[in-house]
């Protein structure tokens, strides 16, 4: 599968998971945005997942999916070989 293939993937997992929520804590701990433009750029399979989205869904999902679950979708897949 080419690395723009894996990024859109990546990008559908997230709106997934993002649209089970039922609403984002209020707690000072939790970033106040998701960076869209990083979104932009995966959904058009131009760019990985960062580091910091990665660690801002882990902390919104947390309960809901676990590290393991998003590190499958969002980590793995861009470190298991060289690709376009």
């Amino acid at each position: 599968m080419s690395k723009s293939q894996l990024r859109k993937e990546a990008y559908e997992y997230i709106k997934r998971q993002i649209g089970k929520l039922h609403g984002f804590p209020h707690d000072a701990n939790y970033p106040s945005a998701i960076p869209l433009n990083e979104l932009v750029l995966l959904k058009d399979g131009l760019a990985d997942p960062p580091v910091e989205l990665i660690a801002l869904l882990k902390q919104l999902l947390k309960g809901s999916v676990t590290e393991a679950e998003i590190d499958a979708h969002l980590v793995a897949p861009f470190q298991q070989r060289k690709m376009d």
